[in-house]
């Protein structure tokens, strides 16, 4: 049994609009990342401003901090992918987190132009289907 051209712009709509919604995840998700290293960065540049140690709370996970004393705020351990960490000092790890962020914006924009593609061609569909019930009902 074959499905006749109608049946398969309808299949193709639905495709495109679940490609559109998890593009839309995607985009919610690196959004959130973009975020969070916009705060990261803004507290580095905070310790880059301190001359000595600071009193810091650090995230234990689970909802649960400690006050813990920073002697050294101008060396970093810094995460740069595949589990690989390196130290760096702030003004090294503000400009990595920045490129990270652009990196972001970048993926962000690209799936911006997909979903605008998606959109495009998902109304086209609609337009075919409409001059068809058109002409159906004449």
């Amino acid at each position: 049994m074959s499905l006749g051209k109608d049946e398969e712009r309808y299949l193709i709509l639905q495709q495109l609009q679940n490609e559109a919604e998890a593009i839309q995840r995607k985009i919610v998700e690196l959004e959130i990342v973009d975020s969070q290293l916009e705060k990261t960065i803004e507290s580095l540049e905070y310790f880059k401003s301190l001359d000595d140690g600071v009193e810091a709370l650090m995230n234990l996970g689970g909802g649960v901090f400690a006050y813990v004393d920073v002697k050294n705020a101008k060396k970093l351990l810094v995460d740069v992918g595949a589990g690989v960490v390196v130290e760096k000092d702030v003004g090294d790890a503000i400009e990595f987190l920045k490129k990270k962020r652009n990196d972001i914006k970048k993926s962000v924009t690209n799936l911006e132009q997909v979903l605008q593609q998606i959109a495009d061609r998902a109304r086209q569909i609609q337009k075919e289907l409409a001059e068809k019930s058109e002409k159906e009902e004449k």
